[in-house]
């Protein structure tokens, strides 16, 4: 009876202790569960909103292209494929911006607003309405305009887009820290469901589930491990490749010093002007200049004092040039001028202009006076005509070199004539 009694007792502290475990197992289950699917939807949210931050970027630089296509440079050859890109970004930003501010992010896929996203999207901020605004804007930029209707369309999408990616970029930051605390709270439940549980075990029948209790907690630290490890490797290639992205994108393009665009994107849009000039004879012109002396400036105040004077006749020859015009830094203390749809006479003047600013402009480093002159060689196709974008830069180095030999501070015409100083 005493041994029946025993096994009774026995069996009931068996079941009660496997009902215990059994329940145990199926919360943290639950909570393993929960912990994936936030895991997965922060990832998917903070995902759609810094690809509408990237998309806002977007729909400014394809805007801007867009108008110079079709109303700055006059030309449609690729100003349809421009407009495609563009109309693809405001459809997919619209739907990023209806998923974030709505919480819908896909079918059966549903996070709740925080009072500070809500904020963001409805309060003050009206993040969701401005999106709106800004789509719209781009939109009918995409559309037949005027050109004065176009460049207020562009003035206002260029004047809201810094603001509104500043908001976007809060917002991404607002996803992540909501993110990773969710995922902490949900760690914090996990350990608790995992010291309950051993406690059950120790208390009731350790003698039996001691190897098991041991086995939980190993896969719930591999659970965790490979959680955090993934996680981290997942932010870790995701800052490389945006900072890898970033820098290939300014290096193949820019001049890290001036800012201005390099040899590579000049090479690409004299090609393209050539190019124009003989379907259209739209007429172009090419002014390459260089600082006299500049290897003494170096020697004489150091290459700081050279670095300043780069970025100041940078600033000189951008504040001279027009909107549909291109200035470049072709390498050390050359640069290249692009004149868009210029006459001859006009380029001679805007050459001159810029000449006579940089001879006139107070250059002071370290509270020194900087004396400082560029020569430059002027390329027109109605005087000379080449069909390649060596045979042009060749015509004004050649230009240019003529400059130089008639005592500098001078523009010289690549047709091998001074051309008349203004004062």
């Amino acid at each position: 009876m005493q041994a029946q009694e025993l096994k009774s007792s026995f069996t009931k502290r068996y079941i009660i202790a496997i009902l215990l475990i059994a329940l145990l197992s199926s919360g943290a289950y639950y909570v393993l569960k929960l912990a994936l699917k936030a895991s997965d939807s922060t990832a998917l949210v903070v995902n759609i909103s810094g690809k509408q931050r990237m998309l806002s970027q977007r729909i400014a630089s394809y805007s801007q292209q867009y108008y110079l296509r079709v109303y700055a440079k006059g030309t449609h050859s690729d100003s349809e494929a421009i407009r495609v890109k563009l109309l693809a970004a405001i459809n997919e930003m619209a739907l990023a911006n209806r998923a974030l501010s709505s919480g819908n992010l896909k079918e059966g896929v549903r996070v709740e607003l925080s009072p500070a996203i809500y904020s963001l999207y409805y309060g003050d901020t009206l993040l969701k309405a401005r999106v709106e605004e800004y789509l719209v804007l781009a939109r009918h930029l995409s559309s037949e305009q005027s050109q004065h209707e176009a460049i207020n369309l562009l003035g206002q999408i260029l004047e809201l887009s810094d603001p509104l990616l500043n908001d976007l970029n809060t917002a991404v930051i607002q996803y992540q820290k909501e993110g990773e605390e969710n995922i902490s709270a949900i760690n914090h439940l996990e350990s608790m469901v995992w010291l309950v549980t051993l406690m059950t075990l120790l208390l009731e029948v350790i003698f039996i589930f001691q190897p098991m209790a041991n086995k939980i907690k190993e896969l719930f630290q591999e659970v965790m491990w490979e959680q955090e490890n993934l996680e981290q490797q997942i932010s870790m290639r995701t800052m490389s490749l945006e900072h890898s992205n970033l820098k290939l994108m300014q290096l193949a393009s820019h001049d890290p010093l001036t800012g201005l665009k390099n040899r590579l994107n000049m090479e690409r849009d004299l090609e393209e002007l050539i190019l124009q000039y003989e379907k259209n004879h739209l007429p172009y012109a090419v002014l390459m200049l260089d600082i006299d002396w500049f290897k003494k400036i170096n020697d004489n105040y150091g290459h700081d004092a050279g670095d300043f004077v780069l970025c100041e006749i940078s600033k000189i020859m951008l504040e001279s040039v027009r909107i549909q015009d291109s200035v470049y830094r072709a390498g050390g203390e050359e640069f290249v001028i692009i004149f868009n749809r210029i006459t001859r006479e006009q380029a001679i003047e805007k050459a001159e202009t810029i000449r006579l600013g940089v001879q006139n402009h107070l250059f002071i480093f370290s509270d020194e006076e900087v004396q400082c002159t560029i020569s430059g060689g002027l390329y027109h196709p109605d005087i000379l005509k080449s069909s390649s974008v060596q045979g042009v830069l060749k015509l004004a180095d050649n230009a240019l070199y003529e400059a130089k030999h008639s005592g500098r501070n001078t523009i010289v015409e690549a047709i091998y004539k001074k051309v008349e100083q203004k004062e």
